[in-house]
């Protein structure tokens, strides 16, 4: 039984690896399964996690500024480096730019004007700082979390939909706590 599980295992590998890449454009290194993450110093058979993982546990550091770094935040840690670069193309100018990427670019680059952003300070807001403080009674009150609900702000409440914890193929309503505690980091 443990031959059938290396074979198994090294058969998953191999398949594997003939869909990994080993070098990358952006001189990162590849994302998703990579032959050089294996450390082949180890028998599968004994731990076959060290073994797979091996080299990228020995050879990976976290970032000071993350709690943990696995997979799936260095992929969104590259998608925000692509989305990144996107927006700051469309932000640049130029004649070759469509009226989207153009949309796209100014309001991007007004976003990162820091100096106009300070210069407004909280006027932008104050609409919608005036209308909360005109909340006088619990009718306004539900108007005005209805108000900050359809432009997308956090409220009291969460409205989605989701699959039934009691009965998966069925999609229903939920509400739920927000807007009651800090945001995550992002």
């Amino acid at each position: 039984m443990r031959t059938f599980r290396a074979v198994m295992a090294f058969s998953l590998l191999m398949t594997l690896a003939s869909f990994a890449q080993t070098t990358s454009s952006t001189g990162k290194p590849p994302l998703g399964f990579s032959i050089d993450n294996i450390d082949k110093t180890l028998d599968p058979c004994v731990d076959f996690y060290e073994y797979a993982c091996g080299n990228w546990l020995k050879k990976t550091e976290i970032p000071v500024d993350q709690s943990q770094w696995v997979s799936f935040v260095e992929l969104h840690e590259r998608n925000l480096d692509i989305e990144r670069d996107i927006l700051e193309k469309a932000a640049a100018g130029g004649a070759s730019r469509s009226p989207v990427d153009q949309k796209i670019g100014d309001l991007y680059g007004s976003c990162m004007d820091d100096k106009a952003v300070d210069e407004k300070g909280i006027a932008p807001l104050k609409p919608e700082l005036d209308r909360v403080a005109a909340v006088k009674d619990k009718e306004g009150l539900i108007d005005e979390l209805a108000h900050l609900y359809l432009v997308g702000g956090a409220s009291l409440f969460s409205f989605y939909s989701s699959p039934d914890l009691h009965n998966a193929d069925e999609e229903i309503a939920y509400i739920d706590q927000g807007g009651l505690s800090l945001p995550d980091r992002d």
